[in-house]
């Protein structure tokens, strides 16, 4: 298969683009712009959602592996292992691009699913089904049926028996340590608080004694052993797939202040001192203690993974896709995800009411029970000592919980879908998610801004410590509220993801409730969140939400350049909540955008799925989406705004293997700057040989000089190094889990609205208003060729270049500024540049005026074919970068 970069250079497509007739806005109002792209067009793929979901389909998961998203581990008969993302400098909740999250393993799921329920909808022409298969793919981070992981033969079934009692004698303790807010409190200031024992992991022991441990994902692995915890050498990439972990440290603990540990810790990097023959140092000991630590396992899950798979498996199982065992799998990994419904240590939940803190004992399982999905629990125990193996382990919940954290829907097909319930073997399962479900909902009620963007969430242990409330705390159910539960730096709550996740998987419960369509149609719940009707709640929160949402978003119809919040600050509180809906008592919690953005893929396309789902839902016609007819409702601006979103999103930002935008990240250089602390006892190194030195200064790159053979690395070293900073430094990421939302958004389109075309089919109308006549034909003879002598005299040297290529100022270098650069050629009043526009446009022959060249040379900028220092260039040297 020839590469879609390939083809495209060798037919000249860049040339063709340049051309001022492809780029300045010639046609009539009533024509889209001709983007020129040749990846958006292959094969048909912009004339239909299906066509869109097909092709990005194919270069995500089937060519998957040629295209760089999936490993070439694999776990059995699954497809590859997918990464974080193709690129390798990605640091964010991972710290390198090739590992792999549990998040990451949810979204394979979703996508097959969806790839099979069009199958079986004939929307797409398909030979497999593939939803096994990417089921089988999840369960390599499912670390007991992790077939080629790394310590793969590690008893992880012993749990049970030491969680029955007949091992042991305290079932799954746990010491209970305070929490603090920075890395450098650990762990000295930990406070200690008595043992925490599980009030229902005798009960799982009864119903899943004999399988392989929790059926439940560690949330983070390095799929092909880049660090070397498992065996291979580091930095190969040739490695086995292994367990790790990097975070924690408190609330302040960034992804650049983490240090990466083995899963399996077998004493065998960072500090191999011993205190005696069964208790040494690890990579553990920098934040359990000197010499605290023997020979263990240790994982913990991020609950919105699992539901996300449950949410894929219900998701196929409504438009009639046979889904067989994995169906009943997914219901025995949502009874084991009500191990994420209990505070930390199992204290009572209100404790913060009492001022007992700390020193307050396990509770029972009534009284422990928030029946949120909270942000994580966590679970471990022995391997081996000189006295025995397996003789010991523990488990712990969470006190936080976070608003995109909570899934309804999930806690729903658990409840109310027979097959899944029914394979639900512990006590109290399903009443245990029916509770869930109401209070899921009325979380959202609760809190739920002025504006329509959802606040933060709630803890039952305030600063980590169990402090005791403030009389100005709103409480839920006894937790405080909290602005960004769990992490600070930077705060959980700023990111806009967290709405779109969250308000999806509600519009999808929406659409469920009011179809008829669907094999559990209706809602079958009988729940009063609030004293409201599900059907009703769920109005409640969406119609604002959605309202907010398309008032605030940006879309230029003539260039398709679009902006959605892509940051939100937070001001105000909510109201406690008193058991019964109020929708004026949080008229003084409210947000205000504080950044806006395109590339990030994911979120767009989140915000797209919601859309379609609510118009869908709310039974919008076809002819709406096709701007056929005029949108006065909000559903109906909703389907318009998802369509021109997705249409655009498409056009500007399809390439060679997916979606992708050129960005840059200023607080990458905290990469070089950041220091990571190391208790002053400790003294050891990682398996490349990078030190950890309690008595050094240590940042995130000299504890991984692996690092420094990376090409990406190289390339933010040598733009740090040039500016002092990482401004300068751009790139472009295929993230997997945004390429999975932007398959799975156009999958809903090609499934709810068969009919609905997206706007850039063939050139289609400009999404404005519904045409009058028909739209002119676009230009059939071919474009003109780019001037070839300079239409504009600059005196660039009087102002000091601040980005090449960047025409328009807005700090980045894409297509739209070598549009900019035409349409100024073409007409220099009604397209002015500024005079620092003039400057940074100038990049070929600097100093002799901007001409096409200019334009060629940004196309290339933003292909990635020359990057800012090779700027400037030469006109003779211009066809070089190819």
């Amino acid at each position: 298969m020839i590469s879609k970069k390939t083809k495209a250079i060798t037919a000249g497509i860049l040339t063709a683009a340049m051309s001022a007739s492809s780029v300045v806005p010639a046609l009539s109002a009533s024509a889209a712009p001709n983007l020129s792209n040749s990846y958006a067009t292959e094969n048909g793929a912009n004339n239909s959602f299906a066509a869109m979901f097909e092709s990005l389909y194919d270069d995500v998961v089937t060519n998957g592996q040629a295209n760089g998203y999936l490993s070439k581990n694999t776990n059995g008969s699954s497809f590859g292992i997918p990464y974080h993302g193709v690129e390798t400098l990605i640091v964010e909740a991972p710290d390198y691009g090739h590992e792999s999250t549990s998040e990451a393993m949810s979204y394979i799921t979703w996508m097959a699913a969806m790839h099979d329920v069009l199958k079986e909808k004939k929307r797409i022409s398909a030979s497999s089904d593939d939803l096994a298969k990417a089921w089988a793919t999840t369960e390599a981070m499912i670390p007991g049926w992790s077939t080629e992981a790394y310590g793969s033969k590690t008893k992880y079934d012993t749990i049970w028996n030491i969680a029955s009692g007949k091992v042991g004698d305290k079932g799954l303790k746990a010491d209970a340590l305070s929490e603090c807010p920075q890395p450098e409190d650990y762990p000295e200031k930990q406070e200690k608080g008595g043992d925490a024992l599980n009030p229902i992991a005798k009960d799982l022991a009864s119903a899943y004694s004999g399988t392989n441990g929790y059926y439940l994902m560690h949330w983070l692995a390095d799929v092909d052993d880049w660090y070397g915890f498992g065996g291979g050498t580091p930095g190969a990439g040739t490695g086995k797939f292994t367990f790790i972990n990097t975070f924690q440290r408190g609330e302040q603990e960034s992804c650049f202040e983490t240090v990466p540990q083995p899963c399996l810790e077998e004493l065998k990097y960072g500090s191999t001192e011993m205190k005696d023959q069964d208790n040494g140092n690890g990579i553990k000991a920098i934040f359990n203690g000197d010499g605290q630590v023997p020979k263990q396992y240790a994982f913990t899950n991020a609950p919105d993974a699992e539901d996300r798979a449950i949410q894929a498996v219900f998701f196929a199982n409504q438009f009639g896709v046979n889904c067989g065992e994995i169906t009943g799998k997914a219901g025995v990994m949502g009874d084991q995800c009500r191990n994420d419904m209990f505070d930390k240590f199992y204290k009572k939940i209100g404790i913060g009411k009492t001022g007992k803190g700390m020193s307050s004992s396990t509770a029972s399982k009534k009284d422990s029970q928030h029946y949120l999905m909270a942000w994580y629990t966590s679970w471990g125990g022995q391997l081996d000592a000189s006295w025995g193996e397996y003789q010991w382990a523990w488990q712990i919940g969470c006190s936080h919980s976070h608003q995109f954290y909570q899934n309804p829907l999930a806690a729903y097909a658990l409840a109310y879908d027979p097959n899944m319930s029914k394979a639900m073997k512990a006590t109290s399962a399903v009443e245990d998610y029916e509770e869930s479900f109401k209070r899921q909902l009325e979380m959202y009620l609760w809190l739920q801004s002025a504006d329509g963007p959802f606040a933060g969430g709630c803890t039952n242990s305030k600063n980590g410590n169990y402090s005791e409330y403030d009389s100005s705390d709103p409480l839920f159910y006894d937790m405080a509220y909290v602005e960004h539960p769990v992490y600070a730096d930077p705060g959980s709550n700023h990111w806009i993801g967290n709405q779109v996740w969250s308000m999806q998987r509600l519009a999808e419960l929406y659409y469920y409730i009011k179809t008829t369509d669907c094999s559990l149609s209706g809602d079958k719940s009988g729940a009063k969140p609030g004293g409201l009707s599900v059907e009703a709640a769920l109005e409640k929160l969406i119609d604002r939400w959605v309202a907010w949402f398309i008032e605030n978003t940006k879309f230029d119809d003539d260039t398709w350049d679009y902006e959605i919040p892509a940051s939100l600050d937070w001001s105000g509180k909510p109201a406690t909540w008193t058991g019964t809906y109020d929708e004026n008592a949080n008229s003084g919690l409210t947000c205000t955008i504080t950044g806006y953005g395109q590339g990030d893929i994911g979120c767009v396309s989140s915000l797209c799925n919601t859309l379609v789902l609510y118009a869908a839902a709310s039974g919008v016609k076809p002819e709406v989406g096709n701007f056929e007819a005029t949108a006065s409702t909000t559903p109906e601006k909703g389907l318009q705004l998802a369509n021109k979103l997705m249409s655009a999103q498409w056009m500007l930002g399809r390439d060679d293997i997916g979606i992708a935008f050129e960005d840059h990240n200023g607080s990458l250089e905290r990469i070089f700057t950041q220091e990571v602390y190391i208790p002053s006892y400790y003294k050891g190194e990682m398996p490349d040989g990078s030190p950890l030195d309690g008595s050094a200064k240590n940042t995130f790159s000299s504890i991984r000089k692996i690092y420094e053979d990376d090409p990406m690395y190289k390339d933010c070293k040598a733009s740090y190094e040039q500016y002092g900073d990482t401004e300068h430094y751009t790139y472009k990421l295929h993230r997997f889990w945004h390429m999975g939302d932007a398959i799975v958004t156009s999958g809903m389109f090609a499934l709810l609205y068969p009919d609905v075309n997206p706007i850039c089919k063939d050139g289609g109308p400009t999404p404005t208003e519904p045409p009058t006549t028909p739209p002119t034909d676009p230009p059939t003879t071919p474009p003109t060729d780019p001037p070839t002598t300079p239409e504009v005299t600059t005196t660039p040297g009087t102002v000091d270049v601040t980005m090449w290529g960047d025409a328009n100022e807005d700090k980045k270098v894409n297509v739209a500024d070598a549009v900019a650069v035409l349409q100024y050629i073409c007409n220099q009043t009604k397209y002015a540049l500024t005079e620092q526009g003039k400057a940074n446009a100038d990049v070929v022959d600097h100093g002799q005026g901007i001409t096409g060249d200019d334009a060629m040379a940004i196309q290339k900028m933003d292909a990635s074919l020359i990057k800012q220092s090779d700027c400037p260039v030469s006109s003779s040297d211009l066809k070089n970068f190819k």
